[in-house]
């Protein structure tokens, strides 16, 4: 029989007393636990008489020693107590030693089902020379918090969709990889297959469709790889592959086996069938990444590459010195231009638009001009396109506009065209910004001509159209910029409300020695004055341009014929009042 606290008693032992011993053992069977001594000097361990119940052993005997009870951990377990006890390092400074660990006992040993797995919390107390004598402790079965746990981290490293890894996962792999390969002085390949136009088929055949298509996928993606390999849902419709011991020419070989399974067959949905193709991309490490985040950003631009093929849509990356420099060009712009916005660093440069028969000034041209932290005036052409691709774009719509407010409200004869963004014409708060203005100080309304891009009015005529609608009703004039450039229809042109068309000035470059120039300007001046609006013809240089300009019957002329930008404004501006300011207009 094993030895209980209860029957342990006298020569100065700390136990529980007789009177208590079975209300406690109720106690902590209640609550699924159980207290020990275990005299290490002779391997006794004493348990509360409840311990052979609570942990399954029959009588107790296998639980009578230290010995016998370790012989019951299940082998997988992570460490046991003499390991905590017996291989601590911590030295016991006479209060003793806290210890708390967890593991399994086998099912096996104990002729269950399933390891039961407990917590083990105790104290250790060293003798003179440092070494353990005794420990005391508390043993509790953690089975189900055990089992949550173990749910816990399967979410913190499987999708649910797909049953794979997810990406957190798939990075903390990778690192382990790339740990391996240079240790070995090898390779491995990192890759991303990315669903094309899956927007489209969760558009067309609903989310659940698309998830049954992400699902199919993987499977067949699954069947694509060799044992030791790692896949996981990147993100999306994104999956992620790790190929161990992969080089260029293989990568290539294995994308080609992705692509193949994937459109091998149609993926029958709830929905109907959907074709499923995709984009590969990836990168050999460490050739050409020896981190995670420079294989992360390395595939990212041969996936992109890859979007761009036409057939086999698959880039295995490799350095590319004009983009990176390219790119770090690009990057540095994006600063100094998040920096010039946060600074104020943005200015309005002002270009007179002329009328055609008398070349007086009808309105000026805002164009926006960045300051860089060197004090250099940077025109748009250098940093809007940047602006646009990074998302910084409202970022400068709003200063800009801004800065027109504010001269239209200082200066009553000036009348301003400010070109505009697809993404601000879309923006809310840049609508909700120029109706409270324009409320304060109507008299600017009419003074304020809002212009579109051609190209962009055409990506999306209807919202372009509900612009052009409600900056009418503020008061306020539209032009489209560029005419002719983006190719728009006539037919969606001419159910647009526009008050001006600027014929793109490319077309009039040698436009008195070009008849192909001429033809086609005349045509888009016909175009123009169908849609009953002022025509004005951009990059006018010499007298002889406008004057057949004149004579086919354009409004105004712009370019440096007629004026440069200048950044001084050409007029006199008053100051502001408190309560006129553009902070209290928004």
């Amino acid at each position: 029989m094993v030895h209980t606290i209860k029957e342990r008693r006298g020569a100065g032992a700390k136990v529980i007393d007789i009177e208590t011993a079975s209300q406690a053992g109720e106690v902590l069977i209640s609550v699924g636990e159980t207290v020990y001594e275990w005299d290490i000097s002779d391997d006794q361990l004493i348990w509360a008489e409840n311990a052979a119940g609570l942990l399954g052993v029959g009588d107790g005997s296998e639980i009578s020693t230290g010995r016998k009870f370790t012989r019951l951990v299940a082998p997988h377990s992570p460490t046991n107590r003499n390991v905590a006890v017996l291989g601590a390092e911590t030295k016991d400074r006479g209060d003793g030693v806290y210890y708390q660990i967890q593991y399994a006992l086998s099912a096996e040993a104990l002729g269950v089902e399933a390891d039961v797995w407990v917590e083990d919390s105790g104290r250790w107390f060293a003798d003179g020379s440092g070494k353990p004598v005794r420990a005391h402790g508390i043993v509790r079965i953690i089975n189900e918090r055990r089992a949550q746990e173990e749910r816990f981290d399967r979410l913190s490293r499987f999708d649910d969709l797909t049953g794979l890894y997810n990406r957190s996962y798939l990075n903390e792999c990778l690192e382990v990889e790339l740990k391996e390969a240079e240790i070995e002085n090898s390779s491995l390949a990192f890759v991303i297959v990315a669903l094309d136009r899956f927007e489209h088929i969760n558009s067309i055949y609903g989310y659940d469709a698309g998830d049954q298509v992400i699902a199919e996928v993987a499977k067949r993606m699954k069947t694509s790889l060799r044992g030791g390999d790692t896949l996981a849902r990147f993100s999306g419709a994104k999956l992620g592959v790790i190929l161990k011991k992969c080089n260029q020419k293989e990568l290539l070989v294995a994308a080609r086996r992705f692509l193949e399974n994937i459109g091998k067959d149609v993926v029958n949905t709830e929905n109907g069938p959907v074709a499923v193709t995709a984009s590969i991309g990836g990168v050999v490490m460490p050739r050409y990444a020896n981190t995670v985040r420079q294989a992360s950003a390395a595939v990212q631009i041969a996936l992109d590459q890859a979007r761009q093929q036409l057939h086999p849509r698959l880039v295995a990356y490799k350095p590319d010195v004009i983009a990176k420099n390219k790119r770090q060009k690009a990057t540095k712009l994006a600063g100094e231009v998040v920096s010039a916005v946060r600074d104020n660093r943005l200015q309005l440069a002002y270009q007179p638009v002329v009328d055609a028969n008398s070349h007086r000034v009808a309105f000026h041209e805002a164009l926006v001009r960045m300051v860089d932290s060197g004090g250099t005036i940077v025109p748009a052409s250098d940093f809007v396109g940047v602006a646009s691709d990074l998302g910084l774009i409202r970022m400068v719509d709003h200063q800009a506009m801004d800065l027109t407010l504010d001269i239209l409200m200082r200066a009553k004869k000036a009348v301003l065209a400010l070109n505009i963004s697809l993404e601000s014409s879309r923006d809310p708060e840049w609508i909700a910004r120029l109706s409270a203005a324009v409320r304060q100080r109507p008299d600017i309304a009419p003074r304020l001509i809002i212009e579109l891009s051609e190209s962009h009015a055409a990506s999306d005529i209807d919202e372009t159209r509900r612009f052009v609608e409600i900056v009418r009703q503020l008061g306020c004039k539209t032009a489209i910029d560029g005419f002719g450039a983006g190719f728009t229809s006539f037919s969606n042109l001419k159910h647009l409300p526009i008050d001006i068309i600027k014929i793109d000035g490319q077309f009039i470059e040698n436009l008195a020695d070009s008849i192909e120039n001429q033809s086609f300007v005349r045509s888009l001046i016909g175009l123009a004055s169908v849609l009953d609006a002022k025509i004005v013809v951009e990059w006018v240089e010499d007298d002889e341009a406008a004057l057949l300009l004149k004579s086919w019957g354009v409004d105004y002329l712009q370019g440096y014929g007629f004026g440069a930008p200048i950044m001084s404004a050409p007029w006199r501006l008053e100051p502001l009042d408190d309560d006129q300011s553009i902070e209290q207009s928004a």
